[in-house]
C-alpha cells in the first residue's frame, strides 16, 4: 500500500537523507572531488545540454570553482548540516538545493564525464521544499517510481539494443573499463580478483545476464508495491554488479532506495482515494 508519513516521521525521514547526502559530500572531500579541490585551470565539458550551457552562460560554474572555491564548499556542507539540525526549515533546504545543484552541474562538467550518480542526491532534498505534507508524499513516492525508471529504462536499452544476445558482452565490458586500473595497479588484492574473474569468462556473462533480468524486474514496481522489499535488495546488489563489472560507482544513486524501505513510526494513513496496491 502507499505509505503517507505524518509530519513527524517526514522530520525522521529528513535526518535519515541528509545523514547521507552529508556522508556523500565528505566522500566527495576525500576523494578530491568537492569543487575547491579541482585542479586550476578547470576544464569545461558542458556537451550538447541546454542546462549546461545556460549555467555556463551565467559563468556560475566557473565562479562556483574560481579563488573562493572553498567558500561554496564550506557554505554546501553547511547547508546539509543546518537541514539535519533543522529538519522542518524549507528555507535551509532551498538553499542546499541551489548550492547542491551548482556543485552537481559543476562536479559533472569539469570532470569531463555527464555522470548521473549524484542525482540521487540532488532529487531526494526535493519533497523536504513543500510545506504540505499531502504534497510532500506525493513528491516522494515519484521519487519511488523514478527509480523505478532508472532500472527498468536501463533494462529495455539493453533489451532493444539486443546486448544481451552477445554472448561476450559482459567481459567485453569489463575488459574496457578495468583495463586502465589493471595496467597502473599489477598487484594489488582487487587486480587479482579481477584477473580471476577474467579467467571465468563464463562467469562474467552469467553475472551481466542476471543483472539484465534484475534490471527487467522493476517494471513490476510500476504495478504492485508488494515486491518493494525485493527490489531494494536487488538495487543494492545491482549497484554492487555494476562497480564489479564495470568500475561504476552508482553507490550515490541508493539514496533513492529509502522509497521502497519501510518507514513507519504510526500505523498507516489511508488518504481518499489511495488504496493498496
Amino acid at each position: 500500500m502507499v505509505k503517507f508519513y505524518a509530519a513527524e516521521e517526514r522530520k525522521i525521514l529528513a535526518r535519515v537523507v541528509f545523514t547521507g547526502i552529508l556522508l556523500s559530500l565528505l566522500y566527495a572531500f576525500f576523494t578530491d572531488t568537492l569543487l575547491h579541490q579541482l585542479e586550476q585551470p578547470v576544464l569545461r565539458y558542458p556537451y550538447v545540454d541546454i542546462t549546461y550551457w545556460l549555467m555556463h552562460g551565467l559563468g556560475i560554474p566557473e565562479f562556483a570553482t574560481g579563488t573562493m572555491a572553498w567558500v561554496f564548499d564550506v557554505l554546501l556542507i553547511g547547508a546539509c548540516i543546518g537541514c539535519w539540525l533543522y529538519p522542518g526549515s524549507r528555507i535551509l533546504v532551498w538553499i542546499f538545493l541551489v548550492l547542491y545543484f551548482v556543485y552537481f552541474i559543476g562536479c559533472n562538467t569539469f570532470g569531463a564525464h555527464h555522470a548521473g550518480n549524484k542525482i540521487g542526491m540532488l532529487l531526494i532534498a526535493v519533497p523536504f521544499v513543500v510545506r504540505n505534507l499531502a504534497s510532500f508524499n506525493y513528491l516522494w513516492q515519484g521519487l519511488r517510481y523514478l527509480l523505478l525508471f532508472a532500472f527498468s529504462s536501463a533494462f529495455l536499452w539493453k533489451l532493444f539494443r539486443l546486448s544481451w544476445l552477445q554472448p561476450d558482452q559482459g567481459i567485453l565490458i569489463m575488459k574496457k573499463n578495468w583495463v586502465l586500473y589493471l595496467y597502473n595497479n599489477t598487484d594489488t588484492v582487487w587486480a587479482n580478483v579481477l584477473h580471476w574473474l577474467l579467467a571465468h569468462p563464463a562467469l562474467v556473462n552469467g553475472l551481466f545476464i542476471t543483472g539484465f533480468l534484475m534490471e527487467g524486474f522493476f517494471i513490476v514496481g510500476f504495478f504492485t508495491r508488494n515486491f518493494d522489499k525485493v527490489l531494494l535488495v536487488l538495487s543494492v546488489l545491482l549497484v554492487m554488479g555494476f562497480w564489479v563489472t564495470a568500475d561504476a560507482n552508482f553507490v550515490e544513486l541508493l539514496i533513492l532506495c529509502l522509497t521502497l524501505s519501510p518507514f513507519r513510526l504510526q500505523p498507516p494513513v489511508h488518504r481518499p482515494g489511495i488504496h493498496p496496491s
